[in-house]
């Protein structure tokens, strides 16, 4: 009985010790939540059930690697993914994107890869998205070689084989198994700049010039405008300020930034336009809230302030038309930097637009109206999904820009 007690006792203490580890991953797995569903609101229940599920299949994890936070994080994020799949399922959502994540099942803690694992940071989840999409680009790639050629490349960089074991299974010597490493590679670069040329420029993996087209460092994006949805973005590269941007050849300038660390280690289009559109939000929304925001060229303190159409400075009129539009205008004394950002660019650096945006693919602007909300003047703008009736809905005190209210409508 004695030894029965004891054993109890260090079972309730190992219990105990579980939940507290699985207590510090929570808000992580709200934000992996919230990003793999779209739906914030539903994050704190989503990371809730994921505790639970895993408290219920406790007996499935590795006792070694308990006190392993890798280990731990990658099986929590395998069963969330599986908790919001349900959840996509169950209201009536298309989170087909989450087939891109390939974590194991709760079954098999074991068999999880280190490079499938989420960062806590919720835009490194950008990296992973991107991932997904090349190993598609490369698996077309690879088809498209002679099988001997294929199979070498896909036994060491896939595989991950050393060239001693390669050479052994092939029946060849370790210096011809270099040289057909060598030329398989020079066969899926000419791939990559022959039949799948433009892919592999949107995801950087080859020099444009190199290829031939596109010298002056511009590049169509499958990207659709979110303001007017009738062209593709082009990507774009300036040598002397060293920015990349994006623009729509049809109406607007989207983004551009010369601080490229923000994107650091992101090739595709799109996980670069969402680094710079939130950086970008922290920039505008700070001169509007605060008043003040740190100037992107020399990083002094730059005043903010509102404008409305019928003051907007001369130097940027010609930008936004005879009609001109609300906006913030952006002065730093320090460096003597100047811009203005118009109501329709200040709505999708809205942390709740890209989101919208990134839920519906194709979306388009709905130009800004002035309207009465709780009692006083405001504005009203957002973006309608072109697929569907969802929209979204930004509320904007008319004098100060400051949000009053945002509605997202799915019916």
């Amino acid at each position: 009985m004695l030894a029965q007690g004891k054993s109890n006792i260090s079972s309730q203490s190992s219990d105990s010790s579980f939940m507290d580890l699985l207590s510090e991953e929570r808000a992580r797995l709200v934000r992996l939540c919230a990003y793999l569903t779209g739906n914030p609101g539903a994050a704190e229940d989503l990371a809730q059930e994921t505790l639970l599920e895993a408290w219920r299949n406790r007996h499935k994890f590795a006792a070694e690697d308990l006190d392993s936070a890798t280990q731990r994080a990658k099986w929590l994020s395998a069963i969330a993914r599986n908790v919001c799949l349900r959840w996509g399922r169950s209201h009536g959502r298309d989170l087909a994107h989450l087939t891109q994540y390939t974590f194991s099942t709760v079954d098999e803690p074991d068999r999880l890869d280190l490079d499938d694992l989420p960062s806590s940071d919720t835009y490194d989840l950008e990296i992973e998205l991107e991932r997904g999409e090349l190993a598609q680009l490369l698996d077309r790639a690879l088809a498209l070689l002679p099988p001997t050629t294929r199979a070498v490349l896909i036994e060491r960089y896939i595989h991950e084989s050393t060239h001693a074991e390669i050479a052994d299974r092939l029946g060849l010597s370790e210096d011809a198994l270099v040289q057909r490493l060598y030329r398989g590679k020079l066969a899926l670069r000419r791939v990559m700049e022959t039949e799948l040329q433009t892919e592999a420029m949107t995801y950087g993996l080859i020099d444009p010039q190199r290829a031939g087209e596109q010298q002056r460092g511009e590049q169509e994006t499958r990207i659709w405008c979110p303001m007017c949805n009738k062209h593709r973005l082009i990507k774009y590269y300036e040598p002397a300020s060293g920015a990349t941007g994006f623009t729509c050849p049809g109406c607007w300038h989207i983004a551009g930034h010369s601080q490229s660390l923000i994107w650091e280690g992101l090739r595709s289009p799109r996980s670069i336009l969402n680094r710079q559109l939130a950086a970008l939000s922290t920039f505008y929304w700070s001169a509007i809230n605060a008043g003040k925001t740190l100037c992107l060229m020399c990083g002094q303190p730059c005043e903010g302030r509102i404008v409305h159409p019928q003051d907007m400075p001369d130097a940027f009129n010609y930008q936004y038309g005879d009609d001109g539009y609300h906006g913030v205008f952006l002065h730093c004394d320090h460096c003597g930097y100047e811009e203005c950002n118009p109501l329709p660019h200040l709505t999708i650096d809205l942390p709740e637009a890209q989101q919208f945006w990134r839920q519906h693919g194709r979306v388009f602007w709905l130009p800004e109206r002035d309207i009465d909300y709780a009692g006083q003047p405001a504005l009203l703008s957002g973006f309608q999904s072109a697929g569907d009736s969802a929209r979204l809905d930004v509320v904007y005190q008319r004098d100060t820009l400051k949000v009053l209210g945002i509605h997202e409508t799915t019916c």
